[in-house]
């Protein structure tokens, strides 16, 4: 079910599409909604509840009919997979949907339109008017953001993972190691480190974990390494934390 709908969602992304931002008062209606969603009293229309394809319930929430994205929960989460540019960081939609299956607790948030629809007014990552951003902040979860950079713009690297506009803790240290592990060249670029990313912005300020990973083709090519080192640094993260 998940896996059709992502790629038909995707599918219909293009650069010269329209775009607007919601107003406030359409923030603050689609915030109410996801309030209600996650206390367990939605009735709204746009909420839908199923079972994944490994058997997890999952309630998805959507506001596609201008672009402004998609939230699918599960009964508890205490991690969000972003995918931002879905429409132009080729394959990081299926990779975010590959991490929510894998972690039984993770949300999953997707950018409704292409990064440059509307005069690039739909890019999200720099966007706090968005409504990618309002469901991130309502959310309040640590945040693992799907970013793609062409294998040119960093011919040495295959993956890039970064704090953003905040410090590096054990979830970021955890994944480079596993990457670095598998064979694969975590580098660091400045231009390639979101620090003007505006969710890890709003994240260093409530001092939330915020893990922004660029990854080369190969990495989005061959997922499952990514969700491998992604899902096992979850774990293990949340088993220290726990200790």
């Amino acid at each position: 079910m998940l896996q059709r709908w992502l790629v038909d969602h995707v599918r219909t992304m293009v650069a010269d599409t329209p775009y607007r931002p919601p107003t406030p008062g359409e923030r603050t209606e689609a915030i109410a909604a996801l309030r209600a969603v996650l206390a367990g009293e939605s009735n709204d229309p746009r909420a839908t509840s199923g079972v994944d394809d490994a058997g997890g319930p999952f309630t998805m929430l959507e506001a596609t009919e201008h672009g402004w994205g998609t939230v699918i929960l599960r009964p508890v989460s205490d991690v969000v997979i972003e995918v931002p540019h879905p429409g132009s960081d080729r394959f990081t939609a299926r990779l975010g949907l590959e991490l929510f299956h894998t972690i039984p607790s993770a949300a999953l948030l997707v950018a409704g339109a292409h990064r440059r629809a509307g005069d690039s007014a739909a890019d999200v990552a720099h966007r706090t008017d968005s409504l990618f951003h309002a469901y991130a902040q309502t959310l309040a979860l640590p945040e693992i953001q799907l970013h793609g950079f062409a294998a040119d713009t960093a011919p040495d690297t295959d993956a890039v993972v970064s704090p953003g506009a905040g410090e590096q803790g054990e979830l970021h240290r955890r994944v480079e190691k596993a990457l670095r592990q598998h064979g694969f060249r975590v580098g660091h670029h400045e231009r390639l480190a979101g620090r003007t990313n505006v969710q890890g912005i709003a994240a260093a300020a409530e001092r939330r974990p915020f893990l922004h990973l660029e990854l080369a083709p190969l990495l989005r090519i061959h997922r499952d390494v990514v969700v491998d080192a992604v899902a096992k640094a979850v774990a293990d993260t949340r088993d220290q934390q726990g200790d």
